[in-house]
Order: structure tokens, then sequence, then C-alpha cells
């Protein structure tokens, strides 16, 4: 089995084109990466390089080898990093914004978890609509963020997981639990969240794409929170749309009813955000535990 200091040199000379300037960049010295690539290449019984006026040259061996590793550097610094906080009890406070959908329903309990394993470490946790949260995070208020849509000028932006947003309405409303058509809701009073909410831009669109506006239908309140929306629908005050996620406690207790729609399936992701020049160990640590967290209640994004 190749070492990992060995794989380190070789990375090192495939990227620098040089023996001499791989020493330079590891701190070794030009012998001992010589005999680091040696060992590689009795252990594989195949030349790794060729040297040419331009320097060092990846054979297609060698070329083989570095595309299948040259991520193991990343890999040991961020492991290294991550072990060296644990050891160190990292502390600092870190501010992370988040939709009303994450930042109510899932980040508190990932969050609590994540406090347990760093007790040095403290939370703000920002909620607000998507758009909102987004231009704290452009206004650089916000080092992470959680949104349910994708910047597309945010290359980097990072999709953790897939949101259900469904129709539902109070059990006293007594409505049938046949599968609708999308333009039965033109006959029903709707309650939904405000226009600024990434949430009502998803339904929004997943209506219009069965030929639908919604601006034509009976559209009798509109909430800023979920919380808000639900209390209205199971007063009886309409039909509303919301995440699984904010209604699941209710349609399992039967206070609140999933209305079944032909042809209608109303899906969007959440994306994470950090803004790359804060490196502060707690905001680098609560970025990696972000990306790692699983929440039972969701599915993963394809």
């Amino acid at each position: 089995m190749t070492n990992l200091q060995a794989l380190a040199v070789f990375i090192a000379v495939a990227e620098e084109h040089s023996f001499s300037a791989a020493a330079k960049k590891l701190s070794l010295t030009q012998p001992t990466v010589s005999f680091h690539i040696d060992s590689i290449e009795r252990k594989f019984g195949c030349p790794l390089f060729v040297r040419t006026r331009r320097g060092a040259e990846l054979t297609v061996y060698g070329r083989t080898l570095y595309e299948n590793t040259r991520n193991v550097q990343d890999l040991l610094e961020r492991t290294e990093r991550k072990i060296r906080d644990l050891c160190a009890g990292v502390s600092g406070q870190v501010a992370i914004g988040a939709g009303t959908i994450p930042g109510e329903y899932i980040l508190p309990p990932l969050l609590a978890q994540f406090l347990r394993q760093h007790p040095g470490v403290s939370v703000n946790l920002v909620s607000a609509d998507s758009q909102s949260i987004y231009k704290m995070w452009q206004d650089g208020k916000l080092p992470i963020c959680v949104i349910g849509f994708l910047p597309t000028e945010v290359p980097t932006a990072q999709r953790l997981w897939t949101d259900e947003i469904i129709p539902v309405a109070a059990k006293q409303m007594e409505i049938s639990t046949a599968p609708w058509a999308p333009e039965d809701f033109r006959r029903f009073p709707l309650i939904v969240r405000h226009a600024s909410s990434a949430s009502m831009s998803t339904v929004r669109q997943a209506f219009e794409r069965l030929g639908i506006l919604l601006a034509e239908c009976n559209i009798v309140l509109q909430v800023t929170g979920n919380e808000a929306l639900k209390a209205a629908v199971q007063a009886g005050g309409g039909i509303g749309f919301i995440s699984r996620q904010a209604v699941a406690k209710e349609l399992a207790e039967g206070s609140l009813v999933e209305i079944p729609v032909t042809g209608l399936n109303i899906r969007r992701n959440f994306y994470a955000l950090r803004s790359e020049d804060n490196e502060m160990p707690a905001t680098r640590i609560m970025w990696e535990a972000l990306l790692a967290a699983q929440s039972p209640l969701l599915q993963e994004a394809d």
C-alpha cells in the first residue's frame, strides 16, 4: 500500500512539474522527493514522470494516478483541521441565515446536535423569507445561509435537500379527498405566502406549467410565515399551500388533510451558500456539519 506522504509528494511534483519545486513546497530535500517517487514507481512497476525541457511531465500511468488521487491532499488537510479543531475545542459565534422552512423546522434540531458536539460555539440563527436572507448574505451580514432557490450568480452553492409543498385544508371544511384536477382550485379560497417567498414562487411556477395563473384564482389571504398560514387554514379560512415539513404533526393528528392533485408535483431544493472570505474556525466547522447533515424529514436532493 502506497503511504500518504509518498502520495502527497507525487501530487506536488505533478502540480509543480518539478522535483526541486515540489521539494521546496513541501520543505523536503530533493533526494527525499526522488525517493518517494521511486518507491511509488517500484510499487506500480511503471514510470510516472518523464523529464522534458519543461520539467517533469506525467506519463499516461502518472496521469491516471494523479486523476484518481489529486483530492487526497485536500481531504487530508480538511481532516487535519477538523481533528485540530476538536482537540483545541473550537469556540466563537457563527451566524447562519435560513428561509422559513429550514429556519423553523429543519435546522433547529440539527443545530442542537451541532452544539452538543461543539460546546464552545454559539449560533445566531436568523430566519426570514429566502429572498431577504439571500440579500443579507450578499451584503456580508451572514457568512452562511440556506435558501429555497438557486442563485445563478453563485456557482459554489451546495444543494442540500428536496422539499415538497402540498395543498392542505382543515378537516371541518369536508374537502373531498378524491384526486383533484389543478383547475379545481379556482373554485375555492386560497391562502398563500407572500410573493417574496421562495415557496410561493415554486407554487406559482408549478401551476403555470399546467396553464393556470394563480393571480386569476381566489387568493383571499397572503401571509409572511408558515405558522400564520397554517393557523388560517386550520381555522377554515381556505386551502393552503405549505411545506409538508410544516404540517407533519397536523396531518398525523388529522386536524389537516392533504388534497391529492392529479399531475401537480410541487418540489423545490434547499441550497447552502457560504462567504468565501470568512475563514473563522467556527464558521468552517458549521459549514462542514451543514453539508454532512441529514434530516429524517426530508428527501435527499437528487
